[in-house]
């Protein structure tokens, strides 16, 4: 059974952290997924409220470990102290991705050593004040360590999650779910070159 650890923040975007916690937590046979922060409850951008599953500290015993996104609730975070001392991540042992400005996060961590990834389109000159060069795709991954850009990017982030932690068949079996009706193989060969091209 693998554990991912999916952390979020206040001021997180919505659709980001329920869309990676929903394929995820449709399948509790594989894994267990957990959302982590450093507070009992977090509030979203558009001010919904929940509690979470535990302290970002648990991120650094679990097996993967995603990055929610914010345009508010990353700075934030890594203005605070208590946020990015807390995480002692380990890139050789763990799957690290993020998704937008979650990218930020990685960066603060020292785990862009490669210096290139995405985020969201806004963020992009952001990015390159921080010397990292921004790749022009949903999908940047290089090693054990993956950014994804756009909120629907998730569907790579994902996948390339499950692929890599299982194998191709697990990745189409999880993600076959959410795929609209009528384009399953339109979108699994979107997703499946997304998956090759994003390898740097």
């Amino acid at each position: 059974m693998k554990e991912i650890a999916i952390i979020a923040f206040d001021d997180f975007t919505d659709i980001d952290l329920f869309f990676m916690w929903d394929i995820l937590g449709r399948n509790q046979r594989d894994w267990h997924v957990r959302i982590l922060a450093i507070t009992p409850t977090i509030r979203s951008a558009h001010g919904l409220e929940i509690p979470v599953h535990g302290s970002i500290s648990d991120a650094n015993q679990a097996d993967a470990v995603l990055f929610s996104s914010g345009k508010k609730g990353v700075p934030d975070v890594l203005a605070d102290p208590n946020f990015l001392s807390v995480l002692q991540l380990d890139s050789n042992r763990q799957y690290i991705g993020s998704i937008c400005a979650g990218a930020f996060i990685l960066d603060a961590l020292g785990l862009l050593s490669e210096r290139k990834a995405t985020t969201h389109q806004e963020a992009r000159k952001a990015l390159q004040l921080r010397q990292i060069e921004p790749i022009d795709q949903p999908l940047v991954c290089h090693g054990k360590i993956a950014t994804a850009g756009g909120c629907l990017s998730t569907l790579y982030l994902v996948g390339w999650l499950i692929e890599s932690l299982f194998d191709k068949q697990k990745r189409k079996e999880t993600l076959c779910h959410v795929l609209p009706t009528g384009q399953q193989t339109r979108f699994e060969n979107l997703i499946e070159s997304s998956l090759i091209q994003a390898r740097i």
